[in-house]
């Protein structure tokens, strides 16, 4: 953050520090019968840009799950569809197999804010997640509505190692 980001954060922060005290005096103490800060417009917030990640790294997480057995390719078909499609962790982490559309390479992400919208995937993703669906199928829990469920976990998938059942 460059000092022009952090003048505005610390304006921003400024305000929003007037306003709820002028809120509380109104509404709690009954002191003022108007905020002064009802006119006044939020400075707006410099738009802080998300890393991206490298090739490199992708390569890396990805390599992480590269195998035969039913988690390796449930984690690498998950993997893709996060790394692709530019979805949130929880997006992913929440989606259900009607979400997924083989056909058009599609995936539909209930997001932030009941926002629902269709994300179409590349060709590797397609193919990993085509071969994680054909081995969920044959998993003893393939009848879990889940994408990532069936593992024998507790919860949705992904879980961190810190967090337990």
């Amino acid at each position: 953050m460059d000092d022009r980001d952090a003048v505005g954060v610390d304006r921003a922060e400024q305000a929003q520090a007037l306003q709820q005290f002028f809120k509380w005096l109104l509404l709690d103490e009954g002191e003022i019968d108007r905020s002064p800060m009802e006119r006044v417009r939020q400075p707006k917030m410099p738009q802080k840009l998300i890393p991206v990640i490298r090739d490199e790294e992708t390569s890396k997480v990805l390599g992480t799950c590269r195998g035969k057995q039913f988690v390796q390719l449930r984690d690498e078909a998950i993997m893709r569809l996060y790394c692709n499609t530019g979805a949130r962790l929880s997006e992913v982490g929440n989606l259900m197999l009607d979400d997924i559309d083989i056909n058009t390479e599609s995936v539909h992400y209930h997001g932030k804010g009941s926002k629902d919208r269709r994300v179409r995937f590349g060709p590797k993703t397609a193919r990993a997640v085509s071969r994680y669906l054909r081995a969920r199928a044959e998993h003893k829990a393939a009848d879990l509505p889940d994408l990532g469920r069936p593992s024998g976990g507790c919860g949705r998938w992904p879980r961190t190692a810190s967090r337990s059942c």
